[in-house]
């Protein structure tokens, strides 16, 4: 549903057009993301949309003096999830779109069946702005066929890019989306739990025979300390898990800083490998990388695979039991070597099993940050990864500049600028 504020407005009137911006003083280049000026298919789509939903869209006239009461219209993120695609599908047919301005990203000004029209996409939302001499009932009228017609758009903007995405993705023509607070949240949850586990008291239960019965009371214990240790097992399990992923996430947010190559590397390929292939291609395969490497492939094979295969280890060591003739019962595949297995006793992860999991990720967390400096600056800053090849360009100047701090604040303050609409 739309969310309405229909009322009059003030007719937006705005000066200036696309800026650039200066790098740290020593590069003028224009910042949007990209390097590829236009996708394949572009004016069939444009044609296509002038014949369909966008037919009755057309230029404001030069000169043209709008008359009558401007009225707004606030869109939902629901109605307009990615408002640039919105702002696409104008451009597609002809028409221009200006900005940024102050707290106003970009906007679009249009006719709509004779009526003057502007789509703004504004720092506390999406508007729609018709000025009109019609009623604001007819007005609100307008307003929705207008955002049906826009919203009907999408069908043909959306198969354009998703028909270009594969050969854009190949390319490096990409954002990477930077969850590492996130997912670094998730990971120090269940670690917290895991070595500080919520304590648990020993619980001592009776229980009542049914009345009349000739029996007496039974007791049943729990023990509250065997408890918690369960509870820390499963935690660390868990913690594992979450540090996996957290791990695979950085390592390829780290690619775009370890001579990524658009014209060789395939993104899609590398975020879709295991995380030892992503280590691989990160650190390589020789010294303290071969070390951790095998660390951290023990711990994951012992605690993590079996429960996130269905409770089957490798191996299946302690998960499958073999029909022995002779023996007079079935044994584990694992044989006697079953006592490492985690499925061997009831509690099957010591205080000190779980220190030591977490120790050795904090060492590989450390040597991460010294040997991937750059990348762990960029990726704690919690500013999103490009890949394309002009970030690229202007990563390898900031590194010839010895001024790769000056690089990375640039692009907080950019961010900031784009967040508030400072512009």
């Amino acid at each position: 549903m739309l969310q309405e504020i229909t009322q009059p407005q003030a007719g937006l009137h705005r000066t200036g057009g696309d800026r650039r911006v200066t790098l740290s003083g020593y590069v003028g280049v224009d910042m949007q993301a990209g390097g590829v000026d236009q996708i394949p298919g572009e004016a069939e789509a444009g044609e296509r949309l002038k014949q369909t939903a966008l037919r009755d869209f057309t230029a404001v006239p030069p000169g043209y003096e709008p008359q009558g009461t401007s009225y707004k219209l606030t869109l939902s993120p629901h109605d307009a999830p990615v408002p640039a695609l919105l702002r696409y599908a104008l451009t597609l047919i002809g028409l221009e779109a200006r900005g940024p301005a102050e707290k106003v990203a970009w906007w679009v000004d249009f006719m709509f069946r004779n009526e003057r029209c502007e789509l703004a996409h504004q720092k506390f939302g999406l508007r729609l702005y018709v000025r009109t001499d019609a009623s604001p009932e007819e007005a609100r009228k307008t307003q929705v066929q207008i955002i049906k017609k826009l919203r009907s758009s999408m069908r043909t903007v959306e198969r354009l890019i998703l028909d270009a995405a594969p050969e854009l993705l190949a390319k490096g023509q990409a954002t990477v989306k930077n969850q590492h607070a996130s997912l670094r949240r998730a990971y120090e949850y269940f670690r917290e739990r895991a070595l500080n586990p919520v304590t648990i008291e020993d619980e001592r239960i009776t229980h009542e025979p049914v009345e009349g019965a000739l029996l007496q009371p039974l007791f049943t214990f729990r023990d509250g300390k065997i408890q918690m240790q369960m509870n820390a097992f499963h935690d660390m399990i868990a913690a594992i898990s979450a540090y996996i992923s957290l791990l695979e996430h950085d390592l390829v947010l780290a690619l775009a800083f370890s001579n990524f190559n658009p014209d060789n590397d395939d993104l899609t390929a590398v975020i879709g490998s295991r995380w030892g292939e992503k280590f691989d291609r990160l650190r390589g395969k020789e010294g303290d990388a071969a070390h951790y490497r095998q660390r951290l492939t023990d711990v994951v094979e012992r605690w993590r695979n079996p429960y996130s295969h269905g409770g089957f280890e490798k191996g299946h060591g302690a998960t499958i039991y073999l029909h022995t003739p002779g023996v007079g019962s079935a044994v584990p595949v694992g044989l006697t070597g079953v006592r490492s297995s985690p499925l061997f006793s009831l509690l099957p992860a010591s205080e000190t099993d779980i220190a030591e999991v977490f120790e050795l990720f904090d060492e590989l967390d450390d040597w991460l940050r010294a040997t991937l400096s750059e990348a762990f600056q960029w990726i704690e800053s919690d500013l999103n990864v490009r890949f394309d090849e002009q970030f690229l360009s202007l990563l390898a100047l900031a590194r010839q500049e010895d001024d790769f701090a000056g690089f990375l604040n640039y692009f907080e303050y950019r961010q900031a600028t784009i967040d508030n609409m400072d512009y």
